[in-house]
């Protein structure tokens, strides 16, 4: 006995080509003057409405399969009664032949019984073997069996051939999965939250569940007999090994790895990767449990940079206090000597006594790190600043070869603390420098942005920051110079956020460095 599926599409089937051949009878009538049959054609686009309509009406598939292999029979009967011969009895094999295709012994007895009982009474009572017709009615009643009977078994072929090759690929997938061990079973269970996909041994995906498709953005029917990229590029090679070991019987547990999207996103994952045994004990399958842990590794991150603060501050805190009472005793020291009028040296103290409030202005600084300090707000001018600070450097530019070019077309007031806001200047200015290896140029430009904001940016024609580097240059205590401390532009940042702004890095190793600083410009 067939499926209900597909007694369902061959009563669509045989319903539509019922009614095209009953439309097409009398269609003929209006061109073949010999076709004397008009009663039939008319019954059968009656009767094709009347089945078409049991089929949206969803009839039970027994019963409408009855009821079209009933109508074609009465087709063919009222069609003997109006014929010009005989040969049209023949027609009555075209029912039989269409219940044949069903698979079902029941209708094509009971249709043989009815036939064989339609076929005595033509015979017998209205003797039709006493009819007569014209060679070219015999001829074209031949042909429209034949056409009649092509039809029939070639469209079905057809039809249902593509159809019948996708259920005997799934019953295959089917067979193969009752192999595999329970515990496969339980793999697929739809409210899983972690992701779960299925490979088989080719390394294409045979199943996924819905945590699978939101996570990774793949929709099953785009997933399912196909191999993904599910790893970054660069990770190709461990990713393949990983693969191999898995499909050898070797297991992952709680790997953490990077994992890539549909949209090409990546994210940081937690994947368990099994093999599937079958009753041998060989692996048949493979399967991978994976979770989305991006926001426990950020989350995670900042607590290590928060640390990397705190420690920073402790120490910084210690330094500047260690530092600020001997320099409190030379100070006093020095100023004694410099106010002495029989000191002989006063420009060498008045030098000692700039430097030494040097000093002070750069662990105030520093403590930034320790604590939150009182800050000064004024209105100043980011002009005036930078010129300030250019002076100061103009030597050192002028002795390394480097070309400075400034592009302001006006003078842009903020409300901040200056000497802070200065030393974040210097930092960046600083880093430009020393990034030069031989003589290059840096830019300095000062431009309005939307919602009121001041870019300050810095660009040099240095070395460049290579991409890894790039991602930690806000680490405390990171540094790629030899002499550096790591905490020049995590000191500047923080500074640039007390001022509700933004410090960013932007680098190409190579071409060279862009600092862009974002600051409220102060308005009226």
């Amino acid at each position: 006995m067939e499926s209900n599926v597909i007694k369902h599409r061959r009563n669509q089937l045989f319903i539509h080509l019922y009614g095209f051949a009953s439309i097409f009878h009398f269609l003929l009538n209006q061109l073949v003057e010999m076709n004397t049959a008009t009663v039939s054609p008319i019954f059968g686009i009656i009767s094709y409405s009347v089945l078409l309509s049991l089929a949206v009406a969803q009839v039970n598939d027994r019963t409408l399969q009855f009821m079209v292999l009933l109508a074609m029979n009465l087709y063919v009967f009222i069609l003997n009664f109006e014929s010009l011969s005989s040969i049209t009895l023949i027609f009555f094999v075209v029912p039989i032949i269409a219940s044949a295709l069903y698979n079902d012994t029941k209708p094509i007895v009971i249709l043989a019984l009815l036939t064989s009982a339609e076929f005595m009474l033509l015979l017998t009572v209205f003797d039709r073997f006493a009819v007569r017709a014209p060679l070219p009615y015999n001829q074209l009643s031949m042909i429209m069996f034949f056409i009649a009977i092509l039809s029939i078994t070639l469209l079905d072929s057809i039809y249902f051939s593509h159809y019948l090759k996708q259920l005997e690929s799934k019953n295959a997938s089917m067979e193969k999965a009752l192999l595999s061990k329970e515990g496969y079973l339980h793999l697929f269970f739809e409210n899983a939250k972690d992701a779960i996909a299925v490979f088989d041994s080719t390394n294409k995906i045979i199943a996924v569940n819905p945590a699978f498709e939101e996570l990774y953005g793949w929709p099953s029917e785009e997933c399912i007999g196909k191999t993904l990229p599910l790893y970054p590029a660069d990770m190709k090679k461990e990713a393949e090994i990983r693969t191999r070991e898995v499909q050898q019987g070797q297991s992952y547990s709680l790997l953490e790895t990077i994992d890539v999207r549909k949209d090409g996103s990546r994210f940081h994952a937690q994947v368990t990767l099994s093999p599937i045994f079958d009753d041998s004990n060989e692996v048949i399958a493979t399967s991978i449990i994976s979770r989305d842990i991006s926001y426990q590794k950020e989350s995670e991150k900042l607590i290590l940079q928060s640390e990397k603060l705190k420690l920073a501050g402790e120490i910084a805190a210690g330094v500047a206090h260690e530092i600020r009472n001997p320099m409190t005793v030379v100070s006093g020291f020095v100023q004694m000597m410099h106010q002495d009028p029989k000191h002989l040296f006063p420009e060498y103290t008045a030098l000692i006594l700039s430097e030494i409030d040097r000093i002070n202005l750069i662990i105030s600084e520093f403590l930034v790190l320790a604590k939150p300090q009182a800050a000064t707000l004024k209105i100043f001018s980011v002009q005036q600043t930078l010129n300030d600070i250019l002076l100061l450097f103009s030597s050192e530019l002028n002795l390394n070869g480097i070309i400075l070019k400034t592009e302001w077309d006006k003078d842009f007031q903020i409300n901040g603390e200056e000497h802070h806001l200065k030393q974040v200047f210097i930092n960046l200015l600083k880093n430009a420098v020393e990034s030069m290896e031989q003589p290059g140029e840096i830019e300095i430009s000062l431009q309005a942005e939307a919602d009121s904001m001041l870019s300050i940016r810095f660009k040099d024609s240095g070395i460049g920051i290579a991409e890894q580097d790039l991602e930690e240059v806000f680490e405390p205590f990171y540094t790629t110079k030899a002499s550096g401390t790591g905490l020049g532009l995590i000191v500047s940042q923080k500074i640039i956020q007390e001022h509700k702004g933004s410090l960013t890095i932007s680098s190409k190793e190579g071409v060279g460095t862009t600092a862009t600083i974002l600051l409220p410009i102060k308005t009226t």
